[in-house]
């Protein structure tokens, strides 16, 4: 490997979702401190390009669509403009055969990447391509893997505490949005990126009805802008109205963090809002269906994490390997969860909190 001195330009690429790349903010953290001189450059998609947008330790921005690149000549068109950027190293957070070649015909001399424990022969032939392979090693935390990835440039030293940012007039547009509350704000997250995860409505509604029921409360309903209709129909068939605000679609990912920072709690799947909440040090409670919690979770002081451990199919959704739909066809991780469950959950927190 070339001196630090003599590393000028590093590219990371992280093209995964809103919660695994607010998990890999600790590599840009750590990378920076390691090389301060060096220009940091992050590969994200559209999906996730505010959220690095005013994040300090990244000097450049690169967006792209993985599926663009499929084929051959499209290949080559990303090995193209990797090698236009003349990057010293090269860091694949996504293990795949596209980021092998393009790292590769891009003509970067250091290139690292991890192996999954989840991987077919294919890509295990397309990691010789990559300078060094970190080996990710079943129930142990993705962060932890890449962090000893980092060992072969000199990074040895870590914290694993995940970072977001807002924007400057985000506060205000919050405080426009909510008005003045004087009650705790529990805000829910209302669906997933991955459907199999998601609570559904009905339990959605038999929840915010309890929590309403049993606290003093504020719910607030988070979601995009896709979502709005759906927190709309749950606020339509609950039983206190005037207590319910439905945010949906009224934030962007550079905003939503100082919604987040006024919550007294904050209950959701495991998604990418939850790992938001993470990252802001709010007690949470992460119902996490049928996710791996030894690949990735929460790592907050206030967390409380709920799974229906003793189903023998759980858990099925893993880092490197995360199916869409239930195998068996029943979602039991999800619908087996009792909404009591969770309100003593809330119980818990709330009253530490207070």
């Amino acid at each position: 490997m070339k001196r630090k001195n003599t590393i000028s330009k590093i590219l990371v690429i992280q093209t995964a979702k809103i919660g695994d790349l607010i998990c890999s903010t600790p590599i840009f953290r750590e990378i920076k401190k390691a090389f301060p001189d060096a220009k940091l450059s992050v590969m994200v998609t559209p999906l996730t390009k505010e959220l690095v947008e005013l994040n300090p330790h990244i000097d450049e921005i690169l967006v792209i669509k993985p599926q663009d690149y499929k084929g051959f000549f499209e290949k080559i068109r990303l090995s193209r403009l990797i090698y236009n950027g003349k990057y010293d190293m090269g860091i694949a957070l996504n293990p795949s055969i596209l980021y092998a070649i393009s790292l590769f015909w891009g003509l970067v001399p250091t290139r690292l990447s991890v192996m999954p424990n989840f991987t077919g022969t294919t890509f295990k032939f397309a990691s010789k391509l990559f300078t060094y392979v970190e080996p990710h090693i079943s129930d142990q935390l993705v962060i932890e893997t890449y962090m000893k990835m980092l060992r072969f440039i000199g990074i040895k030293k870590y914290e694993l505490k995940k970072e977001v940012y807002k924007s400057e007039d985000a506060d205000l547009k919050v405080s426009h949005v909510l008005g003045k509350k004087d009650k705790p704000l529990v805000g829910i997250a209302v669906s997933s990126g991955n459907k199999l995860k998601e609570l559904g409505t009905h339990k959605m509604i038999d929840l915010v009805n309890k929590l309403i029921e049993n606290f003093d409360i504020y719910i607030v309903l988070i979601g995009n802008s896709q979502d709005r209709n759906n927190a709309e129909i749950i606020k339509a068939s609950t039983k206190h109205k005037d207590r319910i605000i439905n945010i949906a679609g009224l934030f962007n990912l550079k905003e939503l963090p100082a919604l987040i920072e006024k919550l007294s709690l904050f209950i959701g799947v495991d998604t990418g809002i939850t790992y938001m909440a993470d990252a802001l040090n709010i007690p949470l409670i992460n119902i996490a269906g049928p996710s791996n919690m030894e690949d990735q979770r929460p790592l907050g002081e206030k967390i409380m994490i709920i799974q229906e451990k003793e189903l023998k199919c759980v858990p099925c959704s893993h880092t490197f390997k995360a199916p869409y739909s239930c195998k068996i066809h029943n979602r039991a991780c999800i619908e087996e969860v009792k909404t009591k469950e969770i309100v003593d959950a809330a119980k818990k927190l709330l009253s530490e909190n207070n």
